[in-house]
């Protein structure tokens, strides 16, 4: 079979990997397709297999409509997600002109519009749920017979039972020598990098989120020895920096000390970020990820009021926040902390409470959203109105207002970003971790994206 795995070209930059789907912000950076890396490790090996991320490579949609002609695939699988589904399958429309193939679409979205999306005449098949051992068997077996997906017959609409979550170390390793990987650069430090997932689920209730609903509850964790084999791999392509890719990399204790102790022990040499929670980490932990190579970590800080946080199911204290970001500031962890403006419970006080709350802590970055129901999520099955033709999918993301109409929260996000960056004090304190040499990438970041903003 002849396969394409397609990230469709876009008017602006997206991020778009797993629950991840929003235009990108500060740095403009995007992530490697790490799943479409996973179903071409998965499906090449039987198959002429072209992985094609038109927004990483900046390839235009008259290129790919160009490309798909010339390679005439029976089966092309587009990673699609909220904010971009109507232009995404807008060029899946455009690319049935020129070629007779087979259509599906991945993600979130698709996941919980399944029976919706499945009118679209462009469309062949939906995948719900975890796409990669799915697409896999798109390859190999009938319709019928493959599970967790919805799809047409014969004028038919049908749907097959779902398939259960997949087996973390059952993955093979991403096939990034299909990927033009100069084309991802790590914020600030400009250098290449790769997506790892050490795991995959979310045991906690944060109703802003879609993660439960796509990747399920419970945790997933890989085992080491399979991350450790995996950095071996991606070092011998000469790739020194990672994202460790999972919902919270602290969750699992024992796992962290165990990976970090293996990367110090084997030298392995690499530098790494993660996304974390505030109540899930130490200073014993942080100094342990800082030796083995761990130089940025995330929080989702999300509000400085108890009350919001108690009304979202975020499950933490302002005051947890605070001590984790001084934890990895003491153990030279640099940290970025990501608020959300508008959810259920705000007020322009508590957004004024929060915005000092960001810069009152030795926080190096902070992204600012506002407040976005997601299909998949629990804010999402709270808004009036969830007629799936009624509401204008390019608007539901972070840089629309969505929710909390009576407050201008794209004045207090802009406010928030001028007030957070344009501050010496922040400047000496990135020049201080990050050196004079990183410096100038950092300045010129921050000012096109406030220019953008």
């Amino acid at each position: 079979m002849k396969l394409i795995l397609l990230n469709p070209p876009a008017k602006e930059k997206y991020v778009k990997e797993s629950r991840c789907q929003h235009r990108a912000v500060v740095f403009q950076s995007v992530y490697p397709p790490l799943t479409l890396a996973y179903i071409a490790s998965l499906t090449r090996n039987e198959n002429d297999v072209m992985l094609i991320d038109a927004i990483g490579d900046g390839i235009s949609e008259r290129r790919v409509i160009d490309i798909v002609q010339e390679f005439d695939p029976d089966l092309i699988v587009v990673n699609t997600t909220t904010p971009t589904i109507n232009n995404d399958l807008e060029v899946i429309r455009k690319l049935k002109r020129v070629s007779n193939f087979k259509s599906a679409i991945f993600g979130v979205h698709a996941t919980y519009f399944a029976k919706e999306l499945i009118k679209s005449p462009q469309l062949d098949i939906v995948i719900k749920g975890e796409p990669e051992f799915t697409t896999y068997e798109l390859t190999k077996k009938e319709l019928r017979d493959v599970k967790g997906i919805i799809y047409k017959e014969k004028g038919r609409v049908r749907e097959n039972t779902n398939r259960d979550p997949l087996d973390v170390n059952s993955l093979p390793f991403p096939a990034w020598d299909l990927v033009n990987l100069e084309n991802y650069r790590m914020p600030i430090i400009g250098e290449s990098y790769v997506l790892l997932a050490t795991g995959r689920g979310c045991p906690y209730d944060c109703t802003f989120c879609v993660s439960t609903s796509y990747y399920g509850k419970r945790f997933r964790c890989r085992e080491v020895d399979s991350v450790i084999r995996e950095i071996h791999y991606d070092r011998s392509m000469g790739i020194r920096n990672f994202f460790f890719f999972v919902e919270t990399f602290t969750l699992n204790k024992k796992f962290v000390l165990e990976l970090c102790d293996r990367i110090i022990d084997e030298k392995l040499d690499i530098r790494w970020v993660c996304n974390s929670r505030v109540d899930t980490v130490s200073l014993e932990v942080l100094e342990k990820m800082k030796e083995a190579g761990c130089w940025l970590i995330s929080f989702g800080i999300e509000s400085s009021s108890q009350k919001i946080l108690d009304n979202v199911k975020k499950g933490i204290r302002p005051e947890q926040s605070e001590r984790a970001v001084k934890m990895a500031h003491q153990a030279g962890i640099a940290t970025i902390g990501h608020f959300i403006f508008g959810l259920p419970g705000e007020t322009e006080d508590s957004i004024e409470k929060t915005i000092k709350f960001a810069r009152g802590i030795p926080l190096n970055f902070a992204e600012f959203y506002l407040a976005t129901p997601f299909p998949g999520s629990e804010l999402f099955n709270e808004i009036e109105s969830r007629d799936y033709n009624e509401i204008n999918w390019d608007e539901v993301g972070y840089s629309h207002q969505n929710l909390c109409k009576g407050i201008e929260l794209e004045k207090f996000r802009k406010r928030a970003y001028i007030g957070f960056y344009l501050r010496p004090r922040l400047i000496l304190r990135d020049m201080r971790l990050f050196g004079l040499r990183n410096l100038p990438k950092l300045i010129i970041g921050g000012i096109r994206f406030l220019i953008d903003i």
